[in-house]
């Protein structure tokens, strides 16, 4: 490993009401948008979660679900309830949907990780919060902004220590790296425009 020992998480918990059915077992380019994010925590991950409330769905991927113990509460919950499963201190979220993201931008991540409890890259003034660093001891703000109902990530952070990463002089960066697909039409354009 190239850090220390680092536990991915997979969001593929959404209800994709704008997709019509599940967007993570979608198939885009030949694989399954979850094996795209799969793919790129691999090489950094020692553990990886899937984030699902539908465990059944995901068996091909050999991955532990884990289910949210606060439910309906979006991406908060899920990473909540993975942060309590991993078994490392250090853990990376990525979305299912964001099948241009690459391995690079999870080590950036973790290289820049020291004095803080989450990093977070952010490009053209957006933050990415679906593509973030989060250490185990966050569980306790993070719990404490479920119990407030305070679902919304970047409220849920503010008490923490958070790095904002700017990676747009990276490498690694380009316009389509959180390119995200949200309907079936983000597909067919994504499509045309390879």
């Amino acid at each position: 490993m190239e850090f220390e020992p680092v536990t991915g998480i997979i969001l593929a918990g959404g209800k994709s009401n704008r997709f019509g059915t599940d967007k993570a077992l979608y198939p885009y380019h030949g694989k399954r948008m979850v094996e795209y994010a799969i793919e790129i925590l691999r090489p950094i991950c020692s553990e990886i979660l899937l984030s699902t409330n539908k465990p059944g769905d995901f068996i091909f991927t050999g991955l532990k679900p884990v289910a949210d113990i606060y439910t309906g509460c979006g991406p908060l919950g899920g990473i909540h309830a993975c942060l309590l499963q991993s078994q490392n201190e250090h853990n990376v979220v990525i979305g299912c949907d964001l099948p241009e993201l690459q391995t690079d931008l999870f080590r950036k991540l973790l290289n820049h990780k020291t004095g803080f409890q989450v990093v977070i890259p952010v490009h053209n003034g957006l933050k990415e919060t679906m593509a973030a660093y989060f250490h185990k001891r966050a569980i306790v703000i993070l719990e404490e902004a479920l119990k407030n109902n305070q679902f919304k990530l970047t409220d849920a952070i503010a008490l923490l220590q958070t790095h904002f990463l700017n990676i747009e002089k990276m490498p690694f960066y380009s316009d389509i790296l959180f390119s995200n697909v949200n309907t079936k039409e983000d597909i067919i354009h994504q499509n045309h425009s390879y």
